[in-house]
């Protein structure tokens, strides 16, 4: 009649007051760890609220003399006779293929999925059923409430993973063999899910995984798989820029190009060049290096004739020279760009060209014909409804009526981009509308809702590289808080 019951770990009030109730028992002064809140949550985290583990690691402190420190090191490194005391009867319990599941757990950064775990243990079919039944049964593993078992969710209390780390430590060839398998798993689940192109329906799943697979890509490019750190990019390249995960997109972008050279991969480092480290750069307005490192991948895509290549080479480089200011330049990119993709029948490269025509119109001042090219486009673009050229084209067309001083068509257009935007989350885009916005309702002498724009489009951006774009949207901010004699 008996039934197993889950004790968690206590909040972190509790778990200070704990603290400080240990402290006075003991006759310890622990005034730097309850008051320091980096040294508590460090210490709290550690512990993962576990009663049993604070008390004992406070018990370090005034047994033996230990520093703070020097117990949250015993604790990460799962050094110490708790981890004995806790864990040793329950992986005498273990069956091996569970035991397996749980020594390959610490190669996850977050929660994981059971295809992913099963990748990564090399444990399948009803062993892993089994395994993962005797982990929860026995709270090695924490399995999420979901009813369905592709979204179910398995992680490791704090104190499970320092264990079962220290476990994986003594077995090197285990976790670079889960760790390749794994990138291998998240390749092909990213491809599958559009993480490499540009439509977004099932960005979320990736999304949930983005900690797994983060990691994973930094652990290839540090420990000698970059071939694979380079796939697992390349299959999450459209996925991090949409979604706004900029600084990761340049990290990963540089270290892929860096192994993509030492291999002498001209193909690959195309590529990269083109479609990831030019268009990050331009976005964080590093335009020379931009310009240098897309002309060094056009170069190479004519050395190999690969025309789709060069075609995507001109547009990055006309977008770039744009921004430059170098409109005369950017138009010889675009025409070459644009009579390439006709010869090859390329009918939505040809549509971006035309939208970048138009954007250098806009820029130039060419108002009305800016705006009948972006309208001429559009029906094209709204059959793609589900990927960015629609939210580029509309925030575009928005940005033009705004010029023109047509502020109620700006607004109408400007809310159904940020709609589509919000709805793909594509965070890399809603930014730019929301400045845009926070413009028209400042030409419509609405300057709350304009300062409301204006805080949140600076948010977004503040998360990102854009330097630019920070600096033009705190002017805005300054300028609206005075009107409002704020």
């Amino acid at each position: 009649q008996a039934r197993s019951v889950s004790l968690r770990g206590m909040a972190k009030e509790e778990a200070l007051l704990l603290v400080k109730n240990e402290g006075v028992r003991l006759g310890l002064n622990l005034q730097a760890l309850a008051e320091e809140e980096q040294n508590f949550q460090r210490f709290y985290e550690a512990t993962g609220g576990a009663p049993l583990a604070i008390r004992w690691a406070i018990g370090q402190i005034k047994q033996r003399g230990q520093s703070i420190e020097g117990v949250l090191n015993s604790l990460h490194g799962a050094r110490g006779d708790i981890f004995e005391f806790i864990f040793q009867r329950a992986w005498s319990l273990l069956s091996e293929p569970a035991k397996k599941i749980l020594t390959v757990m610490p190669v996850f950064a977050a929660s994981a999925s059971k295809a992913a775990i099963e990748a990564a243990g090399e444990v399948h079919h009803w062993e892993l059923d089994e395994a993962l039944g005797q982990l929860v049964e026995l709270w090695l593993l924490e399995a999420s409430e979901q009813l369905d078992e592709a979204k179910r969710r398995y992680q490791l209390h704090p104190l499970t993973r320092a264990y079962a780390h220290n476990k994986l430590s003594q077995v090197p060839d285990l976790e670079r063999q889960a760790r390749v398998r794994l990138a291998e798993f998240f390749e092909t689940f990213a491809i599958e899910r559009g993480g490499d192109r540009w439509s977004w329906e099932r960005y979320d799943e990736i999304e949930e995984e983005k900690d797994n697979i983060f990691e994973l890509i930094e652990w290839c490019f540090e420990n000698g798989e970059g071939e694979a750190g380079i796939k697992l990019t390349r299959s999450v390249n459209f996925f991090m820029y949409q979604r706004g995960f900029h600084h990761e997109f340049r990290l990963f972008g540089h270290r892929a190009i860096e192994t993509a050279r030492k291999k002498g991969e001209d193909a690959e480092l195309a590529w990269l060049l083109v479609h990831i480290i030019g268009p990050i750069e331009t976005t964080g307005w590093n335009l020379e290096q931009a310009e240098a490192l897309l002309k060094e991948g056009l170069t190479i895509y004519e050395n190999l004739e690969d025309y789709q290549g060069i075609v995507d080479a001109l547009r990055a480089l006309g977008t770039t020279m744009s921004l430059k200011g170098d409109f005369a330049t950017a138009r010889k990119f675009y025409k070459r760009g644009i009579a390439l993709a006709e010869n090859l029948s390329d009918e939505l490269s040809v549509i971006r060209f035309k939208r970048r025509f138009s954007w250098l119109d806009s820029i130039e001042g060419n108002l009305k014909k800016a705006k009948e090219g972006f309208e001429s486009i559009l029906p094209f673009m709204r059959k793609h409804e589900n990927e960015l050229p629609l939210i580029s084209t509309l925030g575009n067309l928005a940005e033009v009526y705004y010029k023109l001083g047509d502020y109620e068509t700006a607004f109408k257009i400007g809310s159904e981009c940020l709609h589509l935007a919000k709805k793909g989350k594509i965070r890399a885009a809603i930014g730019a509308i929301l400045l845009n916005l926070a413009k028209t309702e400042l030409g419509r002498s609405n300057y709350s809702k304009a300062l409301s724009f204006a805080q949140q489009s600076l948010e977004l951006y503040e998360r990102g590289i854009n330097r630019k774009r920070i600096e033009e949207t705190k002017t805005l901010i300054q300028q609206l808080q005075e009107k409002l004699g704020k």
